[in-house]
């Protein structure tokens, strides 16, 4: 198996981060390609180009690392996606870009996804892990964006937002998990004005999806 691919760390990361990283990538790419009953600890250490037991220092074992996974995925995820709406204005042109940098955060990170969606998700280990807190933890932004539309006047208050939130997140999870059963044979972002039409019809006060820039 070819080592690790090429990642790119902050000059002031401490060479621990740095190998812990190199190890979570590496699983990453181990247990997306054979699932978790079928990868072992040391196909990941040759992955990474590490020793077995260096694999241990970090991670208690096997499992330990598969639900560390989503832990440092939504870290990322949650840090680009505010970096993607910093300067946008307006709740609508938010849940859109939202909308867009989830399909897309998927369609890179396609081993990532069938790791949580296609294993993790349905595994009753899942809720009482750290991955499951923070995962809900990185929800929330969608929440903030909704109570804003809200407060401008463009997103119905008799709207249930936890209800909302549950269903974005549901459809673009089905989405992705259908792209992915499929072989991730066409592009994940050609649904998002479809996605688009659809929310905004049903949660839009004055606008509809045509206005939104």
């Amino acid at each position: 198996m070819s080592k690790i691919q090429f990642l790119i760390f902050p000059l002031d990361m401490p060479n621990k981060n740095i190998k812990r990283q190199l190890i979570i990538q590496a699983a990453i790419e181990v247990f997306g390609k054979n699932s978790f009953r079928d990868s072992n600890i040391s196909e990941i250490a040759q992955r990474a180009n590490v020793a077995e037991g260096t694999i241990y220092q970090y991670f208690k074992n096997k499992e330990d690392l598969f639900f560390s996974i989503p832990v440092e995925k939504t870290k990322e995820f949650c840090k680009e996606l505010d970096l993607h709406l910093e300067g946008i204005s307006g709740a609508f042109n938010k849940i859109k870009k939202f909308i867009w940098y989830y399909l897309y955060f998927f369609r890179m990170n396609p081993e990532y996804g069938r790791i949580l969606l296609l294993e993790m998700r349905v595994s009753k280990s899942f809720i009482k892990t750290k991955t499951y807190s923070s995962f809900r933890k990185s929800t929330s932004r969608i929440l903030e964006i909704i109570r804003e539309g809200q407060g401008e006047g463009v997103v119905r208050r008799d709207i249930n937002i936890y209800i909302l939130r549950q269903l974005i997140l549901g459809i673009l999870e089905h989405i992705v998990t259908r792209w992915l059963l499929k072989g991730e044979k066409y592009d994940l972002l050609e649904h998002c004005d479809e996605v688009n039409r659809l929310i905004f019809h049903g949660i839009s006060l004055t606008k509809g999806p045509h206005e939104l820039r």
